[in-house]
């Protein structure tokens, strides 16, 4: 049985000037999913998870839904991924903020090695 670290919050820009650009940045946030694994951690991917859901619920709701699972995390084995552009979204800024507060390890893409 694999045994993992800890989970991986993935956090970076979702939104985007058309639906093409959405998809891109969830592809974006995809890629790395593997990555993380292969790292040890289990990854939390909310672009995945609300692609397919857009105009069910505002983004106020979306965000809402992340920044309380960011505080379920524990801060002693689980990690913050920021994508790069991150500074870019409203919202990945309020999820950085909320897991430095709450003293969760982040790192960025770039920070990592890569066991493929």
């Amino acid at each position: 049985m694999t045994e993992f670290i800890g989970v991986a919050f993935i956090s970076g820009k979702f939104r985007g000037s058309n639906h093409w650009q959405i998809h891109l940045n969830v592809l974006k946030a995809e890629a790395v999913v593997p990555k993380l694994i292969g790292l040890g951690y289990i990854p939390y991917c909310p672009h995945l998870i609300t692609a397919n859901l857009q105009g069910h619920f505002s983004d106020d709701v979306f965000l809402d839904m992340c920044l309380e699972y960011i505080r379920q995390m524990n801060p002693k084995t689980d990690i913050m991924f920021m994508l790069e552009g991150w500074q870019e979204s409203r919202g990945a800024g309020e999820e950085y903020e909320l897991a430095r507060e709450l003293g969760i390890t982040i790192i960025g893409e770039g920070d990592y090695d890569v066991k493929e």
